[in-house]
């Protein structure tokens, strides 16, 4: 009888171990099943913008219309424009990006991307003068691109580097600035799986602008002038136009013109202009300091001729961070830093 009774107990353990393995077995199955699953799965992005061609004045653009199905947290990515990578940053999925354009000797990247420097990330040269040998190395799964990456001789180039990437288009529109600022970072949550986070995000940044438009209604009276300092030359930029969008549609300043010619590389000024103009508050963006050349802000805004300027006489200059506003702006959480730097240079003075 306790023969009986050993050998019923020794089957029962055999019998619970197997039951326990092929559980385990199951749940190995379902798991490798699910993760391929997921590695197939895709979004749709609606791509649209200008792809230029060779012409500056932009009469040789071709209109790029279509739909791309992204692959759902792709390992490999080669990101073109510096306010997706940092929004690829704050949503923790900087370790998906594969390569990044740091310039020569890493000089381009803002200090606020400066994790990317480290060796992992491949250089992709310029944001305007691509390394495709280097694309082609990261074998990328997506290509983020905006305005200056987007023209007709690189998008033939990544079909050869990368044809089975997917390019995505990252550039903002100056005309409902906000809205494509939201729309992207969407796209981003779409394709990392990160909406919650993107929400959370984009949240942030209606807060900001409510909280600088606060300080903008009470600063009605008082005009401002975006200017754009590139080697001694200035340049101003009005409502719906890149920087002017910023300053005077998102964030509620009083432009001191109201009929600037509309363009991207702005409308050229003279210190004869500004003095006529005579704005309260000027926000002035040096250009050369951001490509790594010449400091020349200081020098062209201590000219005479703009000296009673009312912005100048009353200390009211504010000098923005060129690389944050010339190779990084156009994303929710770089306009968030955009807003930030503004209302510090508000408090102080």
């Amino acid at each position: 009888m306790k023969k009986f009774a050993l050998l019923l107990v020794v089957g029962l353990m055999f019998l619970l171990v197997a039951c326990s393995n092929g559980g385990s077995d199951d749940k190995k199955s379902s798991d490798t099943k699910s993760d391929n699953e997921d590695s197939n799965k895709t979004v749709k992005i609606e791509n649209k913008y200008q792809a230029s061609g060779e012409k500056r004045d932009g009469s040789d653009a071709k209109e790029v219309k279509e739909t791309v199905e992204v692959p759902t947290n792709p390992k490999n990515a080669v990101v073109f424009d510096y306010g997706t990578l940092d929004t690829l940053k704050e949503l923790g999925v900087e370790d998906k990006v594969k390569a990044v354009p740091k310039g020569e000797g890493n000089k381009s990247l803002p200090d606020f991307l400066s994790d990317f420097k480290d060796e992992k990330y491949l250089n992709t040269g310029s944001l305007k003068e691509v390394n495709f040998d280097k694309v082609a190395e990261a074998k990328p799964e997506v290509i983020f691109i905006s305005g200056r990456t987007a023209n007709q001789k690189n998008l033939d180039e990544f079909k050869k580097a990368a044809p089975d990437a997917k390019v995505v288009y990252m550039g903002a529109d100056d005309k409902d600035e906000v809205k494509s600022l939201k729309d992207n970072a969407e796209k981003l949550g779409k394709i990392y799986q990160k909406e919650d986070k993107v929400k959370s995000i984009n949240k942030k940044l209606d807060d900001k602008i409510s909280s600088i438009k606060d300080k903008t209604k009470d600063l009605k009276d008082e005009k401002a002038m975006f200017l754009l300092v590139n080697e001694g030359e200035l340049s101003t930029f009005g409502s719906g136009e890149r920087f002017g969008a910023m300053i005077f549609d998102t964030m509620g300043f009083t432009a001191a013109d109201d009929n600037i010619k509309n363009s991207k590389h702005g409308q050229n000024v003279t210190n004869e202009y500004i003095s006529e103009k005579n704005p309260n508050i000027i926000f002035a963006m040096d250009r050369g300091q951001a490509i790594g050349g010449k400091s020349t802000a200081k020098q062209a805004l201590s000219n005479d001729v703009i000296q009673n300027v009312d912005a100048i006489k009353n200390d009211k200059v504010y000098e923005l961070d060129p690389k944050l506003w010339y190779f990084a702006s156009g994303s929710t959480t770089t306009a968030i830093k955009q807003i930030d730097e503004v209302e510090k240079a508000l408090d102080k003075k």
